[in-house]
């Protein structure tokens, strides 16, 4: 079933719960951690992406990504421009996680029947040995 939203009744518990406070990093000294600069290709992309967008406004944005990113690979911008594309090792085959254990329901004490086995070749025997028999 859908969790519904739980409806406020109060102006400060809507206040609170629309503002929520945000932790900033910090480093073990205490000081706040400075964000580090944009890459090359992220600044290439907030530059052409709005470009792409306009010359291509019904397009989704997904094509829009690799669109820039083919255009990235050639760009003098790029500091690995020329260069063949790094390949990935393929990733190894997750195995299933095994279920824990259950604990086992207390056998009954009735036995049950034993499956009656078919003795399929004994009845191809009983055939074959009754043509013998008509034929001598």
């Amino acid at each position: 079933m859908a969790k519904t939203a739980t409806v406020t009744k109060t102006k400060t518990a809507t206040k609170d719960a629309k503002t929520k406070a945000t932790k900033t990093k910090t480093n073990t000294d205490g000081t706040e951690k400075a964000k580090r600069p944009p890459s090359a290709y992220n600044n290439y992309v907030k530059e052409h992406m709005p470009k792409w967008r306009a010359e291509n406004p019904d397009a989704p944005y997904r094509d829009g990504m690799g669109a820039v990113a083919a255009l990235w690979a050639n760009a003098p911008e790029n500091p690995k421009r020329g260069q063949p594309v790094a390949k990935r090792a393929p990733k190894a085959a997750k195995e299933p996680k095994e279920k824990a254990a259950k604990p086992k329901a207390k056998a009954s004490k009735k036995k049950e029947p034993e499956p009656e086995e078919d003795d399929d070749d004994d009845e191809e025997e009983d055939e074959d040995e009754k043509e013998n028999a008509s034929e001598d």
